[in-house]
């Protein structure tokens, strides 16, 4: 009786030595954090320029803005402006859609796709060019340095290409915006081939 009480209190024994083993091991191994290598590469482009972004290139055509944007006939006003911004995707070897859109301006704020903000488009088969847009909702002070980010996932970017593109704006287009007219927001659409 004595050997199995000895015996179940080296078992106990040798299973938290391991445990604290383990605990000082997961200390001692890098968490994701700490892996610089897995954060998205960010490409930069500009509006008007195609970004390779691995297996398609996507390149902003044309951004404007509003205090109002109109969607299926319902208005939407900001108490800052709208930023809609239309952009072209081209697969590359596969269908490939742009699941990821976000703004960053230079202090680090980021406009996710949450609340009223929208990506609309669709996947493409290689060669062919899906119109796309994204629209957000941002304080005027923002627009002199945004930037869009647009990748094929939203969900993780770890390893990716995301376009890291300047929008272009300034201070004077918060006034021109705050005094637009009301946008219609566009349809994503599927046709055109890209040039070679």
């Amino acid at each position: 009786m004595a050997g199995g009480w000895r015996h179940g209190v080296g078992a106990g024994l040798a299973v938290l030595g391991l445990l604290a083993a383990g605990s000082q091991l997961q200390r001692w191994l890098p968490s994701d954090d700490d892996d610089p290598g897995s954060e998205p590469y960010l490409r930069p482009g500009v509006v008007g320029e195609a970004v390779d972004i691995r297996t398609a290139t996507v390149t902003v055509e044309s951004v404007v803005g509003s205090r109002t944007v109109e969607e299926y006939g319902s208005e939407m006003v900001s108490p800052g402006v709208w930023v809609v911004v239309r952009y072209t995707v081209v697969a590359d070897r596969e269908n490939t859609p742009v699941t990821l859109a976000e703004l960053e301006d230079g202090e680090g704020r980021l406009w996710t796709l949450s609340g009223r903000n929208s990506n609309s488009c669709i996947s493409g088969p290689p060669g062919v060019e899906a119109h796309c847009a994204a629209y957000f909702e941002v304080p005027v002070d923002a627009l002199s340095s945004l930037r869009l980010h647009l990748a094929r996932e939203s969900r993780d970017t770890r390893y990716d290409v995301v376009a890291d593109v300047d929008l272009g704006l300034s201070e004077a287009d918060g006034d021109a915006f705050a005094n637009a007219r009301t946008i219609d927001l566009p349809t994503p659409t599927l046709g055109g081939k890209a040039s070679s």
